[in-house]
């Protein structure tokens, strides 16, 4: 997982200097760089967000934190995810019906005149989320074994 996400780091950075030097240098605009590098940006950060709740590097307030027992910090957590299930699965839900009117539409990118397809960001999106939703799933097994 991680290869694959400095895979997409490396593109993005790729295609962003590619589109910066041929402006500047030679006055050639990549629409190609200026449509794909938002597309991998937000795949990249839906597939961060799983992988950084499956390492426990979430943002926390740590000052408070620290001073839980670790019966506290699981009821925090768990009452966390019970807010969690029901937010990303709407989102989830409402992405995958995107996706799929995307994909049956054939959606272009109204960004350039290249007009990309958009939904293969889309399905990338989806799957992200569905592998976030998967997470949490076993963040919260984990929890109930802490209990």
């Amino acid at each position: 997982m991680i290869k694959l996400y400095s895979w997409f780091v490396l593109a993005i950075v790729l295609l962003i200097v590619t589109n910066v030097l041929g402006r500047y240098f030679f006055d050639i605009r990549f629409d190609f760089a200026v449509d794909v590098a938002p597309q991998l940006y937000s795949v990249l950060i839906i597939l961060g967000a799983s992988y950084s709740l499956s390492k426990g590097t979430h943002i926390r307030t740590d000052i408070y934190w620290k001073n839980f027992s670790d019966e506290t910090k699981a009821i925090i957590d768990y009452i966390g995810y019970c807010l969690f299930f029901p937010a990303i699965g709407v989102l989830t839900y409402i992405s995958i019906l995107d996706t799929w009117r995307s994909i049956s539409i054939w959606e272009k990118s109204s960004a350039t005149m290249s007009q990309l397809i958009i939904w293969p960001m889309k399905v990338g999106i989806s799957f992200g989320l569905i592998l976030l939703l998967y997470q949490g799933y076993v963040e919260v097994r984990k929890l109930c074994l802490r209990l």
